[in-house]
């Protein structure tokens, strides 16, 4: 690989005011390719003795090239909170390469969260909200007060043994259907992109991520965490709600999964179901399923084999997880890697680094 093969590769014209979150975004899956092909580039700079390293300001951002920071050409390298490998490069353009874990395949081409985030402002600006206006300066401290998501099992007893006829409950959008909840004047937008996420992925993509972005410290110092506090909450409370409705109809909760609930016993219908922003819906019934842990489970419905393992596993380097069977989750293959930024060779699996 040569430094000319970097244009092959999504990037802004070079500048000596580089903005960070105007650089386009190129992002490879945190498995066995996606790590070779972000390495050979980190390499590529890494190795070159006219590149320059050089450190972000702390507020996450590039210096300004006067400071004489930087020079060309340059290039930065950081570990981000969530788990985010990310390389900056300032040559004959600029580029922002990221390694990361759970993009699907039609995705690896998708826009960033900073992308994202920046088409949800354009389109509620269209609708009358200016994001500006509710902009906080404590951000930083309210994102500690937000509340994790729910993912665990109800019981630890339910683990490793096969359990029939369970069923699942999944909120629709949920956490866009929070803000809407929680702020009504959100919901004209929300309804926008989630009536329309069928017709363009991009609508898909900023529901999916561009809420991500309203707590982030290194993309807003977290100026919209507020909002994040309140959508998040309402969809935990909503699983604690739906949680209480079906223990009052005999329902027997296995495992909570951020916006949806494994359960058994009869099929609930109730309040609130349907296929709207925000309603609920039984998206899989009368399954076989067995736990591993809360991150980690099978089932079968309708003679179809389906494997939820948080993370990527040696397994699924050699057999793809659509090819995976009953009991395959409990491989010792099929544990989740665990990988780290090494200022030597770029990613690495933990066993190897430092």
């Amino acid at each position: 690989m040569t430094l000319e093969d970097l244009q092959n590769y999504k990037h802004g014209e070079p500048s000596l005011k580089p903005n960070y979150n105007r650089i386009p975004v190129t992002q490879f899956n945190l498995n066995k390719d996606g790590i070779e092909k972000f390495n050979e580039i980190y390499q590529l700079v890494k190795n070159d003795p006219d590149f320059h390293k050089f450190e972000l300001t702390k507020g996450g951002y590039i210096p300004k090239w006067s400071t004489g920071k930087w020079q060309f050409p340059a290039y930065h390298i950081h570990h981000t909170m969530n788990n985010v490998v990310e390389l900056i490069i300032l040559e004959k353009g600029q580029w922002r390469f990221q390694c990361r874990g759970g993009i699907g395949k039609e995705e690896e081409n998708n826009i960033s969260g900073a992308q994202a985030f920046k088409i949800l402002k354009k389109r509620l600006l269209k609708d009358g909200i200016d994001l500006n206006n509710y902009a906080i300066d404590n951000g930083i401290e309210i994102k500690q007060e937000i509340e994790s998501p729910m993912i665990c099992m109800a019981w630890d007893g339910f683990c490793n043994d096969e359990i029939r006829d369970a069923h699942h409950i999944d909120f629709h959008s949920s956490y866009p259907a929070g803000l809407a909840n929680t702020h009504p004047e959100f919901y004209k937008t929300m309804k926008y992109f989630y009536d329309n996420r069928k017709k363009d992925p991009i609508n898909k993509a900023v529901l999916n991520k561009a809420l991500g972005c309203f707590q982030s410290v290194k993309l807003c110092k977290a100026k919209w965490a507020h909002l994040s506090k309140d959508f998040i909450k309402d969809n935990n409370d909503r699983i604690r709600n739906m949680a209480e409705r079906l223990r009052k109809n005999k329902n027997i909760i296995l495992a909570y999964n951020t916006d949806g609930i494994w359960y058994i016993g009869d099929v609930y219908h109730g309040e609130g179901e349907g296929d709207d922003l925000g309603q609920w819906s039984n998206d899989h019934v009368n399954c076989k399923i067995r736990f591993k842990s809360a991150g980690a489970y099978e089932f079968k419905e309708n003679g179809k084999y389906h494997a939820v393992v948080r993370g990527h596993t040696r397994l699924d380097e050699s057999k793809p997880r659509d090819q995976w069977s009953w009991g395959d989750i409990y491989q010792a293959d099929a544990t989740p890697i665990i990988y780290v930024y090494n200022e030597e060779y770029g990613i690495v699996e933990a066993d190897d680094g430092e």
